[in-house]
This record gives C-alpha cells, structure tokens and sequence, in this order.
C-alpha cells in the first residue's frame, strides 16, 4: 500500500497511456470494424463500382504520394465531413488508409459512429502499399 501512496501518480499515468494506446483497436471492434491487408485493397480497388477510399493523413502528406482514386480528408477535420463522405460513397464501402494503419482505424471509428454503415480499414497503410510494390500517385 506504500509503494502505491508513492507511485499513485505514475500508475495513474501508465494506465492513462495504456488506454489511449488501446482505444482505437477497442472501439473497433465494439463498432465491428473489420481491417484489410494492402492486396486485398488493391484488388478491390479493381471493382467496378471501386469503393471509396479515404486517406486520412495529412495534406502534405498525401501530396507527398497517394493511392490513385483516394480522396484526402484530413482526420483532424473527419468528424465534420462524415455526411458528405456518406453522399460520395453512395451505397459504396469506404475504407480508410493513413501512413501505417494506427490513424485509419481511428477515422474508421469516426465514420462508423457516424453512421457510414460498411467502415474498412486498411491495416498496415501506405507503408505497407509501398512495400509491397505498389504504386503511389503524387
């Protein structure tokens, strides 16, 4: 009981930052949020209709190289686009891409909360589709 009465602080801080840490995996699996790989994307993307993709990085990001056919939303400004994400994929999934998969899931949360009803992620992001050998658009 000591040692908790002289450590409260930093228990406080490592649960804090577990919890953070884990939010995004929790809440996507409480709103059924599934995660793709980069191949199963690509083969998709191959559909007619495509689905919509969203990437949620940064602007400067995105310019930086892009999978062709996504449409940049910012995740910082997601939560104010929802309804118009739902217009323009009409009917379609929309799956979310980031750099490494960590921001997309949390998009795909912001989306499925807001009522897109088919949210994918795509695990593992633009790293991964640049490493397995696909190309990027800039």
């Amino acid at each position: 009981m000591e040692w908790l009465q002289q450590n409260g602080l930093t228990v406080l801080l490592t649960v804090f930052f577990l919890v953070m840490l884990l939010k995004n995996p929790i809440l996507a699996r409480v709103y059924g949020i599934q995660s793709i790989s980069v191949h199963e994307l690509a083969a998709l993307l191959k559909n007619k209709p495509a689905p919509l993709l969203i990437d949620v990085r940064t602007p400067m990001e995105f310019a930086s190289g892009h999978i062709v056919g996504a449409r940049n939303e910012p995740l910082s400004g997601l939560s104010g686009r929802v309804g118009a994400i739902q217009e323009l994929a009409a009917g379609r999934d929309v799956l979310v891409v980031c750099r490494s998969g960590a921001r997309s899931l949390g998009g795909s949360v912001v989306l499925k909360r807001g009522g897109c009803p088919k949210v994918i992620n795509v695990a593992g992001g633009m790293l991964q589709w640049s490493a397995q050998g696909y190309q990027a658009s800039r």
